[in-house]
């Protein structure tokens, strides 16, 4: 008997949910929503068909994150959350948390990366500094020096331009574990990582009808975590 070769579809765990919004803990190598060359089978289909089938909401997504980029996503479920959660996205209110696996170690160790950025036009997938770019800011902390030659960060991007984080820091001379599209595989051996080491680890903000300040935390997932555990043996 032949194979069945379909695709199974992730189950999504949502880290919280209430009348008005949820939030989502995106795999790695998941598409955030459909697009040309992924119509279906994206977090945010998956998402509203859960939603739908217990007779809930259609959410809406509120940010994106990068297919191989893990953790924590932010939608509303209702229109009164949009406006307000949107909102707090433009003021700047909302803040993301990221932790990465980098190359090397950052001096100093903690500060901030301020470098515009624009498409590249050579190549319409990258992004690349230049001073007419869009105004791009992230601030980082170093939280643990690892043998030989790298580091876990923490990110908090001030602005949300595509693939600021990434750039940022290949722009240090400290890319991305995994990140095949801004430095070269040569850099993290003999680590083998499947994907960019880059996760959402959390996401802080005022609950729209409570007025509350939530934080809900992703937690790390395991391939990052055994690359960790890999480089403190």
């Amino acid at each position: 008997m032949p194979s069945d070769t379909r695709m199974v579809a992730p189950i999504i765990t949502i880290l919280y949910e209430d009348a008005d919004l949820l939030v989502a803990d995106k795999p790695a190598g998941l598409v955030i929503h459909p697009a040309c060359k992924h119509p279906d089978g994206t977090l945010f289909d998956l998402v509203s068909a859960s939603l739908q089938a217990r007779g809930d909401v259609r959410p809406c997504l509120l940010h994106r994150l990068d297919k191989d980029t893990s953790g924590a996503i932010l939608l509303a479920k209702t229109e009164h959350a949009r406006r307000s959660l949107v909102r707090q996205f433009e003021q700047r209110v909302i803040r993301k948390t990221y932790l990465a696996l980098i190359c090397g170690q950052l001096v100093p160790a903690s500060g901030q990366i301020d470098a515009p950025l624009r498409r590249d036009s050579a190549n319409r997938r990258r992004m690349q500094i230049d001073p007419q770019g869009q105004p791009a800011r992230t601030d980082y902390q170093t939280l643990r020096a690892l043998a030989p030659a790298f580091s876990l960060v923490e990110l908090h991007p001030i602005t949300g331009r595509m693939h600021q984080l990434r750039v940022h820091l290949a722009a240090l001379n400290a890319p991305i574990v995994g990140d095949t599209l801004y430095a070269e595989p040569a850099r993290w051996a003999p680590l083998t990582p499947s994907r960019q080491c880059l996760h959402a680890r959390a996401l802080t903000f005022q609950h729209p009808t409570t007025g509350e300040r939530l934080s809900v935390v992703s937690p790390l997932p395991a391939d990052m975590q055994a690359m960790l555990a890999a480089l403190t043996q």
